[in-house]
């Protein structure tokens, strides 16, 4: 069943299968460590803007992380926020996190406001249209404070045999699609959505065109061989993660 993103985020059984996420995985945590390293000759990270929080499994980690003073959660869907503030109070951080409703490509009120900004859950392959995207990267480039950095996942082209083959075959007409070759239809929970998927070229290209810095990319695959492990993509998702500082 096709279906726009924000009504699929908005049903019930979708926000469900968001509370049986765990806390932050072990490359969210690598890229906590990052950003606060990158920022250590600045400070402590104190403030932090989470685009596509969901029902909030990442605010609790990094609030454990980083024991920040000010968190602003924002998602596209109402009921996701619902469930993400009783679960703020639940874990006691809702006096240190405001919850917005609403678009990220259109947070862009402040400037130089925030330590960090995540874009995790591979919230960015929700977005299909690459104008959309460059305005997130944009906003959060506004929002970040000189010197601090961004952080997120999204989904990647290379991965399972099935997945690689399908984007391999999309890039040879690369020169019709342009950065479409990306596009692809999610989705789960026998619902259909609009989704893109980067390679690395494209991620850290749209990051730099936003404006970031000292880019860095690894796909799952590339973290776990940092310690010498094995990371089967043909079973995994291989998810790209990325970091970047704004100058």
């Amino acid at each position: 069943m096709k279906i726009e993103n924000k009504d699929f985020w908005e049903k019930q059984d979708i926000i469900a299968t968001q509370e049986v996420l765990v806390k932050a995985t072990n490359f969210e945590v690598f890229m906590f460590e990052n950003a606060r390293d990158r920022y250590h000759n600045e400070g402590e990270i104190k403030s932090v803007k989470i685009f596509g929080c969901g029902t909030g499994r990442e605010i609790e980690s990094i609030a454990e992380f980083f024991s920040p003073t000010k968190i602003v959660a924002s998602d596209i869907s109402e009921n996701m926020i619902a469930k993400c503030k009783e679960n703020l109070k639940q874990w006691k951080i809702d006096g240190i996190t405001e919850t917005v409703v609403g678009d990220a490509k259109e947070y862009n009120k402040v400037n130089n406001a925030f330590d960090l900004v995540t874009i995790l859950n591979s919230m960015l392959t929700y977005v299909p249209n690459r104008n959309d995207r460059l305005k997130i990267f944009e906003n959060s480039f506004q929002i970040l404070k000189p010197k601090a950095t961004i952080i997120g996942t999204v989904h990647n082209q290379v991965g399972s045999p099935a997945k690689t083959l399908y984007f391999k075959l999309r890039s040879l007409f690369s020169f019709i699609l342009g950065d479409k070759v990306g596009n692809r239809t999610t989705g789960f929970n026998g619902f259909k959505v609009p989704g893109y998927y980067y390679n690395k070229r494209g991620l850290i290209r749209d990051l730099l065109t936003a404006g970031f810095k000292n880019v860095e990319v690894y796909s799952l695959e590339d973290y776990h061989a940092l310690d010498d492990q094995f990371y089967n993509r043909k079973k995994g998702y291989n998810n790209l993660i990325f970091v970047a500082t704004k100058p």
